[in-house]
């Protein structure tokens, strides 16, 4: 309620600058209406993936908008809104009174799609509700429900400054993002990954309500600003009760997202015209999130049974601090150079309730056996700082030298690897020594070394994780190469080339990723006046490899040792390709028509390789050659003719298609097995393709 009640009063606040602006002599106002229609017809099994970020509906649709513009002596007024009364409408006003005060109101919606009607199937029954029911295994989809799973998302809210007292402003933000609908998580149906998972469809009903303060002072010298946000998250459902099919249809709990509350105090400002044309820019965050839940008592177990959790204490309160720290000092100490230096430090503290699940039922009575014997889960605590400096001098007016150098050291809470420290350098040299040539080309090395000091006991359960070096803070040496060109040879003929290659080299990783390699290449063409004919044609390519090494089996975890029937190593290369090619033309017949339009063909294909050492068993290990491959052609035709000066008439026409092949989602079958660990899927993302023909027009009418 009380948030309700400041965003009235804000929206009551800034009423009356329209108002001011009607009774104000001399205000002149501009603007435009629109008006349209189009019709849709797709081919699509389910049209999820077509309308997953828009609302082109079915069949016969109308759209539309709005422009609104007013400029008076002492007053301005902005006011912006398109698809109106649709899925995905946006609208936006601005105003205020110059050197006085200025405002902002503003709602924006969309909808997320991810399935629905044939694709969207569950056995459950109460979907949308806080409680699902079904008796399991159920094998006949015939009689499972379908469901729509998509949500709503809006964000609408509002800002109000004051100047008047300048140097002095004071500011104020206040909005809401609500979510509501349906998505789907994945619950487990036992304690293990071969217990088999179900799809449950879960209610989404978030909000989060956020409202800020900011006082500041400005003047030509430097700025200061001090900011206070508290922001609150409320989901009206913080579990959800479902019938797992392996604990004999016992009704099971997930926890869903719990309220919690974010507190943050932001300093932040800048001194100029210091020695050296220098600039010192701060910012000090200090940030708290928070929130108490109960914990569950009991959980379902072996036979439908309950057990009880012990959980001591019996509620987690959540306590999350955070730390940010930046400075920057930016020089000129000549023409020809300028500097910068700066530091950034991070700090994330873990003050929330230790919890502690004595040996049950649960855990076979031991929870990492003598070392962890109580199940006490860790606090996640890091700290990391990060200082670098960088320069550009100008050799020549046509050539410039720009390099830099950065080190970076994080600690961290973690059963592998508790610390990390990087080291990157650079160096770039741009060229325009000819006026239609400019080139750019920037290498790089980065250095990561991270310190392997493993939590034996933390990991005793598999011991072949004392090998694993995880790539996200593995050691790794990188270096990367991008070049551009920029070439104008005659009036109206611009081409374009961007080159970017980088690689990583894990080479201290015994059992994970050894390396990884990306390769980007762009080029482009644009010919012709953009006031009469131009045309543009692009080539874009980008591949992605990654090798990595494995031991599978429950003997020597050791991959040095020789392979036996059941522990052995295999090794994965797995490669991405993505490239696109498109054209477009612009043309003007006539001084009141233009014409619009383009061909895109894009193409992803993902692919795995794998193979086995000398000795392992022969079972073929087949490769995986449909890992995410999509195709997608669009065609799009536009024509815009200026009637008059105040009519606008648009028209076009625009086609596509889409097709999806991936080895997690192809024929898919909602049932795994007929058995209690039968994996049970909604078909999400399952039926992707789709074509789609559109034929629009619009009316504008401007004044």
């Amino acid at each position: 309620m009380r948030q309700r009640l400041i965003s009235m009063l804000v929206a009551s606040l800034l009423a009356p600058a329209p108002l001011a602006l009607a009774q104000e002599g001399g205000t002149q106002w501009s603007g435009s209406a629109s008006l349209g229609a189009g019709y849709v017809d797709d081919d699509a099994r389910d049209p999820s993936k077509l309308n997953e970020y828009r609302d082109l509906g079915s069949e016969l649709e109308g759209t539309a908008g709005f422009e609104l513009r007013g400029r008076g002596d002492r007053y301005y007024f902005n006011g912006y809104g398109e698809n109106l009364g649709r899925d995905d409408q946006y609208l936006d006003f601005r105003g205020g009174s110059y050197g006085v005060y200025k405002y902002r109101l503003y709602s924006d919606q969309l909808r997320h799609n991810f399935g629905s009607g044939p694709g969207a199937l569950s056995p459950f029954s109460g979907i949308g509700g806080a409680t699902l029911t079904a008796t399991l295994p159920n094998a006949n989809v015939a009689t499972w429900n379908t469901f729509d799973h998509s949500y709503k998302r809006r964000d609408w809210g509002g800002m109000a400054e004051w100047q008047a007292t300048s140097p002095w402003y004071f500011r104020v933000d206040a909005n809401e993002v609500k979510r509501e609908g349906i998505n789907v998580f994945g619950g487990a149906n036992g304690t293990s990954p071969g217990n088999g998972f179900t799809d449950l469809p879960a209610p989404i009903d978030y909000s989060a309500r956020n409202l800020s303060g900011e006082v500041g002072y400005s003047t030509r010298r430097g700025h200061l600003a001090v900011n206070l946000m508290h922001s609150k998250f409320e989901n009206d459902n913080e579990v959800l009760r479902w019938n797992n099919g392996f604990f004999a249809n016992g009704l099971d709990t997930t926890v869903l997202p719990p309220d919690n509350q974010l507190t943050r105090l932001g300093i932040n400002g800048n001194l100029r015209q210091l020695p050296w044309r220098s600039t010192l820019a701060g910012r000090l965050v200090f940030s708290q999130l928070t929130n108490d839940v109960a914990v569950q008592t009991t959980m379902l177990h072996t036979g439908g049974l309950f057990q009880a959790s012990n959980a001591t204490p019996g509620t987690f309160r959540g306590d999350v601090r955070r730390t940010n720290l930046a400075l920057s000092l930016s020089s000129r100490p000549t023409q020809a150079l300028d500097t910068r230096v700066y530091m950034d430090y991070a700090k994330e503290d873990n003050r929330s309730t230790p919890m502690s699940f004595p040996g049950t039922a649960l855990t076979g009575g031991t929870c990492g056996a003598a070392v962890n014997p109580n199940c006490e889960p860790e606090l996640y605590h890091y700290r990391k700082t990060k200082i670098g400096a960088e320069g550009g001098y100008r050799l020549t007016r046509a050539n410039r030298l720009s390099a830099g150098a950065e080190y970076a050291d994080i600690t961290r809470e973690r059963i592998d690897f508790p610390e990390t420290k990087e080291t990157r350098v650079f160096a770039q040299w741009k060229n325009s020594s000819v006026d239609w040539v400019t080139g750019r080309v920037k290498y790089q090395i980065l250095r990561r070394s991270s310190d392997f000091n493993p939590d034996v006991g933390a990991l005793s359960g598999n011991p072949m994780d004392l090998y694993v070096r995880r790539f996200d803070v593995a050691n790794v040496s990188q270096n990367l190469l991008k070049l551009g060109l920029d070439v104008t040879p005659a009036p109206w003929v611009d081409l374009g080339l961007e080159v970017l290659f980088k690689h990583n080299d894990y080479a201290d990783t015994v059992l994970g990723r050894t390396d990884d390699e990306r390769q980007e290449y762009y080029a482009s063409v644009a010919v012709g006046d953009p006031k009469q004919l131009r045309g543009l044609l692009f080539v874009d390519y980008e591949r992605v490899t990654y090798n990595s090494f494995h031991r599978v089996g429950t003997g020597n975890p050791d991959p040095a040792t020789p392979p036996t029937a059941t522990t052995f190593n295999w090794s994965a290369e797995n490669e991405d390709n993505s490239w696109q090619i498109g054209m477009g033309v612009d043309w003007m017949p006539r001084s009141r028509l233009t014409l619009k339009s383009s061909l895109i063909y894009a193409q992803t294909e993902g692919s795995a390789e794998f193979s086995r050492e000398p000795g392992a068993p022969t079972t073929a290990l087949f490769p995986i050659n449909n890992f995410d491959n999509t195709r997608r052609t669009t065609f799009n035709l536009k024509a815009v003719y200026e009637v008059t000066k105040h009519w606008e008439l648009t028209g076009g026409y625009a086609h596509e298609k889409y097709r999806y092949s991936d080895i997690g989602y192809d024929n898919t079958r909602y049932v795994t097995s007929a058995t209690a660990t039968a994996g049970v899927v909604t078909g999400q993302f399952s039926f992707q393709p789709y074509t789609v023909d559109i034929v629009y027009g619009l009316a504008k009418y401007k004044f």
